[in-house]
């Protein structure tokens, strides 16, 4: 009995270290499955020492597979579940990202149209001498575009290009939602990440998403 009882302390004693390795690696499914593993090995030990001996194996052998396949079948849906979960809140956070960021672009666009079409009276001007006008205090000299909010966005990164003078795109590279391509190549330097572009000539405003 004492022996039995030691086993079960060490057995318990396993399976906490082996689940405490999910703190040190940051993923809860390595504790999970190491712990997973370590009970495992446990149960076969306490098979060989203590059940083989038991006149009721056959049941306690039973009952310990059904556990264990009960167990495995569990984990398995919660981790297929969550990693849908996981699908969902990129899917609507880049939804969030695409609306916002299509609708500051889009804005300033249009605002850039309407002055060139109602407030220039001069036949040489271009969109850019209006988009100039407008945002000036917005540009960069490294291309970058600074957000008409205050607070600055390390999601959003803006950037503008002067493709022609009667032609200007704004474009938006996300820090953290990722795009459909994880090996497209940002305009921020970063890879993978979510990336559309606002193009604007005197025929209007257009929208591409390039990833």
């Amino acid at each position: 009995m004492k022996n039995q009882g030691k086993l079960l302390v060490w057995g318990v004693a396993a399976v906490l270290i082996a689940f405490s390795l999910s703190l040190l690696f940051e993923n809860l499914w390595v504790g999970f499955w190491t712990a997973f593993a370590a009970a495992t090995l446990w149960l076969l030990i306490l098979d060989r020492s203590v059940v083989s001996g038991s006149s009721k194996k056959t049941l306690i052998r039973t009952f310990i597979v059904l556990l264990l396949i009960t167990q495995l079948l569990a984990a398995i849906q919660f981790y297929n579940r969550s990693d849908r979960q996981v699908e969902t809140l990129q899917t609507i956070r880049t939804t969030i990202v695409s609306n916002i960021s299509h609708i500051e672009m889009e804005k300033a666009l249009q605002h850039t149209l309407r002055h060139y079409y109602m407030e220039t009276d001069q036949p040489e001007a271009t969109l850019e001498n209006s988009f100039r006008y407008l945002f000036e205090d917005r540009m960069e000299s490294d291309g970058n575009f600074l957000h008409e909010a205050t607070e600055p966005d390390e999601e959003m990164n803006f950037t503008y290009e002067i493709a022609s003078p009667d032609s200007i795109i704004l474009a938006v590279s996300a820090t953290y939602t990722p795009g459909l391509n994880p090996n497209f190549e940002n305009r921020s330097g970063q890879s993978g990440m979510y990336q559309a572009r606002t193009i604007l000539t005197k025929n209007g405003v257009r929208y591409e998403r390039e990833n």
